[in-house]
């Protein structure tokens, strides 16, 4: 074999090889959302913004959140904030803000949301209540949540709650 040949055929073994080690999303095989979301979430900030922008804290500093969502369309988070007080009450009586709820979801690739029915909450008036939300993935561990249409309150006013989880290591 002459040295040109061996080179032509060096080249081409590298090429063929980089080419069956790139990685999946080089290849244009982007994870689903229903793939992205799958795993467990850990709060890392919440906030609720009104219609002027201001972004106000209902939780308090050091509030502590979990989301788990399985591959079948289950679901279930909790969200408690810091601080709360001990209190000598029997442990089905939450003490301080606090919720938690499950249920199902389904989620909707094109318009980027989910939709959760849930199916118990601490907050009863939520049981068998449920919505879509806008859902994002600035990168594979890091899930944004955000409600679509705001909540009325009476001081507030309007608002949209804000939440953003890291994937659990």
């Amino acid at each position: 074999m002459n040295r040109h040949t061996t080179l032509t055929m060096t080249t081409l073994a590298f090429l063929c090889l980089g080419i069956a080690l790139l990685p999946s999303d080089a290849l244009g095989q982007q994870k689903t959302l229903k793939e992205l979301i799958v795993g467990t979430w850990i709060l890392e900030s919440v906030y609720d913004q009104t219609a002027d922008g201001v972004k106000h804290n209902p939780w308090g500093d050091g509030v502590k959140g979990q989301a788990i969502y399985t591959s079948d369309g289950h679901f279930s988070w909790m969200i408690m904030s810091a601080n709360r007080p001990k209190a000598d009450t029997f442990p089905g009586t939450p003490v301080g803000k606090a919720i938690a709820y499950w249920g199902t979801y389904t989620i909707n690739e094109e318009a980027k949301t989910i939709t959760d029915k849930i199916e118990r909450c601490t907050f009863p008036q939520w049981d068998g209540d449920g919505g879509t939300v806008s859902i994002a993935f600035p990168t594979d561990d890091e899930y944004h949540f955000t409600v679509i249409n705001p909540i009325h309150d009476p001081t507030m006013g309007a608002f949209r709650p804000h939440l953003i989880f890291k994937r659990a290591k």
